[in-house]
């Protein structure tokens, strides 16, 4: 078994011990408690799990976006085993070295540790969040937008189930984690994770505003187009009806039929000419004045 135990500031007390993978935190629970647990299913979850016990409290806090997102923790009333890349360094307990000599003292700042942890990789990963929200303001894209949205809605399901994790400790639903030990810091947590909350859904709504605002846009270009299209066949169609009367009674006298007086007349001729021109200005006027043309 691979571990690596990590001695109270003052030194008193059972060690809490730190186990690289599963394997090795699962065999050490079970030889030194006879507690055989597969943790196999627990894993799989995409939620935290907790299993509590007179003797023993073992909870899997969930983190998100990481590789390893599990947070193993095993605490009794003097001992505390955990599997996770958020294990609390020694400088971290030595501020809480007087709450580690109580009674499930060891438990409580562990735990509360781990946490901290989590939210700060949190608000982190929510600064990657707005950069990506920052480029939408710059180029929107559509394909972008749906993945963001996505992963907003995912982060702030992972944000409000850490914050029910926070809120059911903080009432002490678990002997093992003695909030009242920590009373303030706990108040802390509870205020960056709302305001992390907060900031979630306000950049999640902004950016919802980014696609509206991109669409409304799209619209307004495409209603333009649409506005012009209908100009020019207004256009197209007075010129069409200017041109299609006069050429209607030239095609006339281009007819071959045996009797055709009109083309005895010597005035004919120029009557037609000046019929034609007569009828293309009225029409010019008349489209003119609907504003065809």
């Amino acid at each position: 078994m691979n571990n690596l135990p990590l001695e109270p500031a003052n030194g008193a007390g059972q060690p809490f011990e730190v186990f690289p993978d599963v394997k090795s935190f699962s065999a050490a629970i079970k030889n030194a408690f006879g507690v055989d647990e597969d943790l196999a299913p627990v894993l799989e979850l995409n939620t935290d799990f907790s299993q509590v016990t007179s003797q023993y409290l073992l909870m899997n806090i969930k983190e998100y976006n990481n590789p390893r997102p599990d947070n193993l923790i095993f605490m009794t009333e003097d001992k505390v085993f955990v599997c996770s890349q958020n294990t609390p360094t020694p400088i971290m307990i030595k501020e809480f070295e007087d709450v580690m000599e109580k009674s499930f003292g060891k438990s409580t700042i562990i735990a509360f540790l781990v946490i901290n942890q989590i939210m700060d990789k949190l608000t982190q990963y929510l600064e990657t969040l707005g950069k990506g929200v920052r480029k939408q303001e710059e180029e929107f894209n559509h394909d972008a937008y749906r993945a963001l949205s996505l992963e907003f809605e995912r982060y702030s399901d992972r944000v409000d189930e850490l914050y029910n994790l926070i809120i059911g400790l903080q009432e002490r639903r678990y002997k093992q984690i003695q909030t009242q030990y920590i009373v303030f810091d706990y108040r802390v947590l509870i205020a960056e994770i709302q305001t992390l909350q907060t900031r979630s859904r306000r950049r999640l709504n902004y950016l919802k505003d980014l696609r509206q605002d991109h669409e409304m846009r799209t619209t307004e270009e495409l209603n333009h187009k649409i506005v012009r299209m209908n100009d020019i066949l207004k256009k197209l169609t007075s010129i069409t009806v200017i041109l299609m009367l006069p050429t209607l009674i030239a095609s006339h006298f281009g007819m071959n039929f045996l009797h055709m007086p009109e083309l005895r007349i010597g005035w004919v001729y120029p009557a037609v000419i000046i019929g034609q021109v007569v009828i293309m200005v009225v029409f010019f006027i008349i489209f003119k004045k609907i504003e065809w043309l």
